[in-house]
C-alpha cells in the first residue's frame, strides 16, 4: 500500500476511529495521533486560524533565522515536504506526516 492509498482512505473515513478501522482491514498499522493527522488534512473545513494567515500573508515580521524539524522526533536530516499531502512534511525516521517544528 502507498501514502496516496492512505490518503484515499482518510479523504473517505467519516472520523479518525473509521480511519483507523479502513486502515487495520488493510493491514496497516496507524497510530491514532497519525490517524488525526490524516483526517484533519483532508476534513478540514477550509478556515485557516490567525496564526496560519499570518504566516500566509508574510507573517509578524520577525526575521526567523531557524530550521524546521520533525515535531515528534525533533530531527531534520530526513524530514522533507510531501506535496502529495497538502504540503505537509514527512520525517523518513519516524515515518510520519507532521507540521513541522520550528526551532532556533
Amino acid at each position: 500500500m502507498t501514502p496516496f492509498d492512505l490518503i484515499d482512505l482518510a479523504k473517505r473515513a467519516n472520523s479518525v476511529a473509521e480511519l483507523i478501522s479502513l486502515a487495520n482491514v488493510n493491514k496497516i498499522k496507524l497510530s491514532k495521533e497519525d490517524a488525526q493527522i490524516y483526517f484533519d488534512r483532508w476534513h478540514c473545513d477550509g478556515e485557516l486560524s490567525d496564526d496560519e494567515m499570518e504566516a500566509v500573508g508574510g507573517g509578524t515580521g520577525q526575521n526567523f533565522s531557524g530550521q524546521v524539524v520533525c515535531e515528534y522526533c525533533l530531527k531534520n536530516d530526513r524530514l522533507s515536504i510531501s506535496m502529495s499531502s497538502g504540503g505537509a512534511y514527512f520525517c523518513e525516521r519516524c515515518n510520519r506526516y507532521c507540521n513541522g517544528k520550528q526551532i532556533k
